[in-house]
């Protein structure tokens, strides 16, 4: 049977560790369509310290709904960045996202809070698009509203989606202390590096290989989520159709080049704007829904969100300041072991992993 688990919101939008365990000293690992990366961090008696970074690539590994589909691979990345980073931690917060994974917000009138779970059940039912019986449901009461009203997070999880990356994360000789969902690690690293203001919300989103991630939030609570199906690779398979190059890998090449060609810079422009407009189109709902105070600045992340032009291009789309979200704004580099230069290249791709690798403190 699916179990149900819940506690009070206590800002922080990291659910599923009321499942697995809790946070300590945690490694973040998130496991990504095109490569597996590991961020170690050392806690201080302030925050904490950089230590690690890795990344392998992983093409093929996954499916287009981010299922494990060889496991052999994953398995090899994790333990190839786990040697290459010397990272000799095995406690480790590892993410989940994709089609296996259902996040819904939803407003309950509860008479009794001894009865929200068996009410939070009954409305999963009603909405999680799989069996009950095949799924791992959580819930975090979001905020307490009038009349008996309380704001629920439902995240639910289909097992044999958990069970692929379990199995994968655990040949590799690694302990899952937390699990987590990618969006909320956004918010996570968001939260820990800067102050939110009051009164007003931020947009994160995350731009990956295959998918944007989004979330919408307010002091410490998630009002929007989205995952949507456009990401970097799109770019490469333009770029190889119109140029009719051999391989995605080809294109690959040719747009991380220093020098883009007219033709690749045109495909780039064009992508940057699909970007922005899908942008505008999570923003467009979220203000028509009046689901919270209005979005004051965008922060951009992964390794697609280095596309030409686009901090510009979405700010014009959006009509708002859109800037790089640091995940290392808050975070101690030993200037003399980490070059500026090597922290400012691995910064965008960083920052869900170290929103893992910060819930050892997070107050979980």
């Amino acid at each position: 049977m699916a179990s149900a688990h819940g506690r009070a919101g206590r800002g922080r939008s990291s659910f599923l560790s009321g499942i697995f365990g809790s946070g300590k000293s945690l490694v973040g690992l998130s496991i990504g369509a095109s490569s597996v990366k590991a961020v170690e961090l050392k806690t201080t008696g302030k925050g904490w310290a950089f230590s690690a970074y890795e990344s392998s690539p992983v093409e093929g590994a996954l499916s287009d709904q981010r299922e494990i589909i060889n496991p052999g691979v994953i398995t090899d990345a994790i333990r190839d960045v786990f040697s290459r980073a010397r990272i000799s931690n095995k406690e480790v917060c590892a993410a989940l996202t994709g089609s296996g994974v259902i996040i819904k917000t939803l407003s309950l009138t509860v008479t009794n809070m001894k009865e929200l779970q068996d009410q939070v059940m009954w409305e999963a039912e009603q909405y999680i698009p799989f069996d009950i019986n095949d799924v791992v449901v959580d819930f975090e009461v979001l905020r307490k509203l009038k009349d008996n009203q309380v704001e629920v997070i439902i995240v639910a999880v289909k097992k044999d989606f958990i069970d692929q990356y379990r199995d994968a994360i655990e040949s590799a000789k690694l302990k899952i202390s937390v699990f987590d969902v990618e969006v909320f690690a956004l918010q996570n690293c968001y939260e820990m590096n800067y102050d939110p203001p009051l009164n007003q919300s931020v947009m994160i989103a995350d731009i990956g290989a295959m998918s944007m991630k989004t979330v919408i939030c307010s002091e410490g609570v998630p009002l929007f989520t989205k995952d949507s199906p456009y990401g970097g690779s799109m770019v490469s398979l333009e770029i190889q159709r119109e140029l009719k190059l051999a391989s995605v890998m080809d294109a690959e090449a040719l747009k991380i080049s220093g020098n883009l060609p007219q033709e690749v810079a045109e495909i780039v422009s064009r992508t940057s704007h699909t970007l922005g407009s899908e942008l505008k189109k999570s923003l467009d709902f979220y203000n028509a829904s009046s689901m919270g105070p209005p979005v004051s600045v965008i922060y951009l992340s992964g390794g697609a969100s280095r596309a030409a032009d686009l901090l510009q291009i979405a700010g014009e789309y959006a009509h708002l300041p859109v800037e790089y979200l640091n995940p290392f704004e808050r975070v101690e580099v030993n200037s003399k072991k980490f070059t500026p230069e090597f922290i400012d290249s691995i910064a965008r791709e960083a920052v869900i992993p170290v929103g893992l690798a910060m819930r050892s403190r997070d107050g979980k």
